[in-house]
């Protein structure tokens, strides 16, 4: 077995022995994400679930008993009619009964409707705590659709008693129909739904790139900067084995953990992501986007280098750190700034930008694989072409430089005070 085989595995298994970096890597984005969502999700079933409604009907006529029974009928929706001489004295009892809504139809509803004028419902929310407020936002806008549908019938039995033979041409005078154009393709489906399951796409792969650049670049610092603490880098380069050789290994080991925690990262946020995500019943394979095994591949190589020049820049910067806490601190104090404007990817599309904002975030090796994931969607293996180009240029000369470092003495002496005076 070569040299760079049993150094890049004594790299893998130090950091497989590490518990706490195993944490991080495998059971939060595995187990802590999913449970999240899972959570939120049962959260949000919860509120879905039977509305208690309380009415007190102050009406006088006929219309007031017509929306009791269209709530009664309602999915979901336990109505109670309470007997009571003000607002104040329905809302303590519906408080005390454990109501979510309570409903006031007013004295001249009736009256208001068959006037021809505007009648006003009053809806009190009833929060027992101070929660999410979800059941009770649920409950209101189950109450706004009934009464939404009651008005519609009423005004169409209004307009049909004046003659009009189209009573919905008067109630909807204009109709629109909503498609979307996609790589050249009609999709019908509106711009609105495309965008919901667009920006699932755009709010979680920046994070997951974040999250993955961060730790990877500690734990390939914090390792360098162990064993500069403990003095075992001494012993590392006093090996009959070449500089670029321990540099190479090192990366190696790393960035195969680094690969296994971005897999766990992709599947854990995604998962807790989709928890927010309103369901759209649209896939990505209804708008003709989807990914083939030739771009998910050319993703993946895109991913690694984009590790490979993040563990080469934070081994890098780890030479200049005097213990492990150090170390952490420089390579934050770089890595993510520089990660930073992948965020920027989630609410921008970058080819609506300047022409100098476009190249600037182009320029920060971060930002690429969110956009090479948009090309991979899209089919435009060009850019992506050209992204794994800059990656593997950038990616080189990071590692070129680190090497250069790690071949010269000055390594165990390199040092950034951080503030501390020096003797």
């Amino acid at each position: 077995m070569s040299d760079f085989w049993v150094l890049a595995r004594k790299e893998i298994m130090n950091l497989i022995r590490d518990k706490k970096l195993l944490f991080g890597l495998v059971i939060v984005p595995l187990i802590i994400y999913p449970a999240m969502g899972k959570m939120i999700q049962t959260g949000l079933q919860q509120a879905q679930e039977e509305t208690q409604v309380a009415v007190i009907n102050l009406d006088e006529g006929n219309y007031g008993e017509v929306l009791i029974k269209a709530l009664e009928v309602t999915p979901n929706v336990s109505v109670t009619v309470l007997e009571a001489g003000s607002i104040e004295e329905a809302l303590e009892k519906a408080s005390e009964e454990g109501q979510n809504v309570l409903v006031v139809i007013p004295r001249n509803f009736s009256q208001s409707i068959e006037g021809n004028t505007i009648a006003t419902l009053q809806i009190y929310g009833i929060f027992r705590s101070v929660g999410t407020g979800i059941r009770e936002s649920v409950s209101e806008s189950r109450i706004n659709a009934v009464v939404g549908v009651l008005s519609e019938q009423i005004a169409r039995i209004k307009i049909e008693a004046l003659g009009v033979k189209n009573p919905e041409a008067v109630l909807h005078p204009i109709s629109v129909t909503s498609m979307s154009v996609i790589k050249g393709r009609i999709v019908p489906v509106s711009p609105s739904l495309v965008s919901g399951v667009l920006a699932s796409q755009a709010y979680s792969l920046p994070l997951i790139i974040f999250l993955m650049v961060t730790i990877t670049a500690q734990m390939a610092a914090g390792a360098v900067a162990a064993e500069k603490e403990n003095k075992t880098l001494e012993t590392l380069l006093t090996l009959p084995v070449k500089r670029t050789t321990i540099v190479a290994s090192k990366i190696s080991g790393t960035a195969v953990m680094g690969l296994i925690a971005a897999l766990a990262y992709m599947v854990g946020l995604r998962s807790y992501m989709g928890t927010f995500m309103v369901e759209t019943g649209v896939t990505l394979q209804d708008l003709g986007l989807q990914t083939t095994p030739t771009g998910m591949v050319l993703f993946a190589v895109v991913v690694f280098l984009t590790i490979v020049f993040a563990l080469s820049l934070a081994m890098l910067l780890a030479v200049f750190a005097e213990d492990v806490q150090s170390a952490n601190t420089v390579v934050s104090s770089v890595i993510l700034p520089l990660a930073f404007p992948a965020f920027i990817l989630m609410f921008t599309d970058i080819s609506e930008l300047p022409t100098f904002a476009r190249y600037a975030l182009m320029a920060v090796p971060f930002t690429h694989p969110i956009l090479s994931y948009r090309y991979v969607l899209g089919g435009d293996y060009t850019s992506l072409g050209h992204s794994i180009a800059y990656l593997a240029v950038i990616a080189a000369v990071t590692l070129y430089l680190t090497a250069r470092v790690f071949s010269g003495e000055r390594i165990l002496t390199a040092k950034i005070s951080w503030g501390k005076k020096r003797g």
